[in-house]
């Protein structure tokens, strides 16, 4: 059997088609045509402002975390892929990915265990890059090994196998607020660009209406929009309080790269 990166380069592939199917979810969440009402509109007269809220908001969508879960079950996989190809291009039987992986450890001593099972299977250069590529290493460069992108992906796989990921309630952040009197000019509403939990009224905008001169049968449209994601809790890694997105792309990208680099040096032709 001829060694190749295919199959990992096929489950990083798998990954990706599985974090877009995972933001178009989310940015297509609240949007179904049965919610008449997502935003509330309450005016104030005597203050001459108006406020804008969140009406009621749904739950978080089930498939969420099991689609998380497979994102970063390719990705493992994807390494052990990658390992299991080196042992057969140092001359070893398809038998022998049976006892192949990707080891992942955040300190050395847990990495010293690979020795009895991976080392004698794989060239000594490519177990010293892979000995390299630990988050226990990593930490030379890094506050806390626990952030490593190796490390997320290790510890969100085990989850996975266990538990439901923890997905916390939505958060959004409003990106825009317009209004117009008649068929005036838009006018920009200044708002605040920072992610707020999304929860029933939840305050989106204020629009100051002191400088506005208005008669009874004037017209006020009010256009804006507002941009939500989901985020990690209780990982205990590095992820924890991160939008999905923001952690998930790296740990994609890492894994490319690892492969690409493996590819390079092994593999090529």
């Amino acid at each position: 059997m001829r060694a190749t990166t295919i199959g990992a380069r096929q489950k990083i592939e798998r990954a990706k088609y599985h974090f877009s199917e995972l933001i178009t979810s989310i940015s297509q969440w609240g949007t179904s045509k049965e919610e008449s009402g997502p935003f509330v509109i309450n005016h104030h007269p005597e203050r001459k402002s108006m406020v804008i809220k969140h009406g009621e908001v749904r739950a978080n969508d089930a498939a969420w975390p099991l689609i998380v879960g497979d994102i970063v079950h390719n990705l493992r996989s994807a390494l052990d892929h990658l390992v299991c190809q080196l042992a057969i291009l140092n001359g070893n039987g398809i038998s022998c990915c049976a006892d192949t992986y990707f080891p992942i450890c955040i300190c050395r001593s847990d990495f010293r265990k690979a020795h009895r099972t991976i080392e004698p299977l794989l060239t000594t250069e490519a177990f010293e890059d892979i000995e390299m590529l630990q988050p226990y290493n990593a930490s030379n460069l890094e506050k806390d090994p626990s952030f490593n992108n190796l490390w997320i992906i290790s510890k969100l796989d085990i989850i996975d196998k266990h538990r439901m990921l923890l997905i916390v309630g939505k958060y959004f952040r409003t990106t825009d607020i317009t209004y117009r009197v008649n068929e005036g000019n838009p006018v920009k509403v200044e708002i605040e660009d920072i992610w707020r939990p999304l929860e029933d009224g939840a305050h989106i905008a204020s629009i100051d209406l002191s400088q506005i001169v208005a008669a009874p049968d004037d017209k006020m449209r009010v256009q804006g929009g507002t941009e939500v994601q989901i985020f990690f809790n209780e990982t205990g890694c590095g992820c924890d309080g991160l939008e999905v997105g923001a952690a998930l792309i790296p740990c994609i990208n890492y894994v490319s790269e690892i492969v690409d680099y493996f590819e390079a040096r092994y593999f090529a032709v």
